[in-house]
């Protein structure tokens, strides 16, 4: 596994990357990728010490994992599914310890640009937070996959969000 670096390509012998934000929770560990085009400093210092807050939606088989950095990054959303990722990192969240039990965060920015990683930060879901994104991914785990009808509640999801945010998705209008 690459080890990651500010100021490093995160993605070896490649000059750029495509725009997008990626939640993930893989290999016990949450994950949020987000690599921005004409990356901005505020946007950058938003994600490395700004104020960090996030939201789950949950439509059908569709998790939207939302999140705030400061007021730099206004509301955005990442789609994900546990069905989604690979079979040799799939695996379920364990159960809380107790009722205090807070989740890591690794949150990665990319200037997608140059492929270059500008931010690195981690952080912690508050105890509710945890519990109800556990229990979300959990619940989905144990879902039928489908993933024509996953692709089409995403595209009817993204239909109730603005335009901006459904390009954000990569989805088409």
């Amino acid at each position: 596994m690459a080890v990651l670096e500010v100021g490093k390509p995160y993605i070896a012998g490649r000059t750029s990357i495509a725009t997008r934000a990626e939640y993930n929770f893989r290999s016990g560990q949450h994950e949020l990728l987000v690599c921005f085009s004409h990356l901005s400093e505020d946007e950058i210092t938003a994600v490395r010490t700004g104020e960090a807050e996030f939201g789950l939606l949950i439509f059908g088989l569709v998790i939207l994992f939302l999140y705030r950095f400061g007021e730099a990054i206004a509301w955005r959303d990442a789609p994900y599914s546990w069905h989604l990722v690979p079979a040799n990192e799939r695996q379920l969240p364990e159960a809380p310890a107790t009722a205090e039990t807070r989740a890591l965060l690794c949150v990665v920015l990319v200037d997608a640009d140059s492929n270059i990683v500008r931010a690195l930060r981690a952080l912690t879901f508050s105890p509710e937070f945890t519990s109800a994104l556990h229990t979300a991914i959990t619940e989905q785990a144990e879902e039928r996959w489908d993933p024509g009808e996953f692709d089409a509640q995403l595209r009817r999801a993204c239909q109730c969000w603005p335009t901006r945010l459904r390009s954000h998705m990569g989805v088409p209008d």
